[in-house]
């Protein structure tokens, strides 16, 4: 995704613009406050209720402006983050625990440690079903099952499992890389656009590499 330096900087430099004339808004008003009070018509005074009533415009001005200040800094960082952040993901590689998208090459998978002797490679399709169930001792997924049918395209999630003699066990999940072609916002967070085609949130990243 094309991410607009230009935005920012625009967005950088009005932040304290608007912070400067909130600024002078309020010393104005003092000013004007004060110079009320100090020449009144000690004849006439003010009334107690339109010197509260200021006093409350006072208040609301301040608060106010304090307000806009706050606004102000929260949309910096927001802009920042929706620019130097996203860029950051561009280009990695990122992988999910346990899952992997299948689109004809055989999957890469890749776990802490090495399976020990026994261990099956379980896989299972979008809907749960275990679609594969064989003897593993580390490699890539190719796809294809022993009879030589190739599994169809889509997302297959995998766990390496004991011999069921051992009792049938999960021993670990694997890592499966993709690099990541766009990010973008949402109001969940930071999507992920990876190259075989799946969308994913920034959160759900197990780990990222070069």
């Amino acid at each position: 995704m094309e991410i607009s330096s230009t935005t920012q900087a625009s967005a950088q430099a009005a932040t304290p613009t608007t912070t400067a004339s909130s600024a002078t808004d309020f010393e104005t008003f003092l000013t004007l406050l004060t110079t009320q009070m100090r020449n009144q018509d000690p004849l006439n005074p003010m009334e107690s209720t339109q010197f509260v009533e200021q006093l409350a415009t006072f208040t609301s001005v301040e608060q106010q402006i304090q307000t806009n200040t706050k606004l102000d800094n929260l949309t910096a960082a927001l802009t920042a983050n929706d620019t130097n952040g996203l860029a950051a993901w561009l280009g990695r590689s990122v992988s999910l625990l346990g899952k992997a998208q299948y689109s004809g090459e055989p999957v890469a998978l890749s776990f802490d440690t090495a399976p020990p002797p026994g261990a099956r490679l379980v896989v299972r399709d979008a809907m749960g079903e275990t679609v594969s169930d064989q003897a593993y001792s580390g490699g890539a997924w190719s796809g294809v099952l022993p009879t030589g049918r190739e599994l169809p395209h889509g997302l297959y999630e995998f766990e390496l499992r004991s011999a069921v003699s051992s009792g049938d066990r999960m021993l670990a999940q694997p890592f499966a890389h993709s690099r990541v072609d766009e990010a973008r916002m949402s109001p969940s967070g930071p999507v992920l656009r990876l190259e075989d085609g799946r969308s994913i949130f920034a959160s759900d990243v197990a780990s990222i590499r070069n």
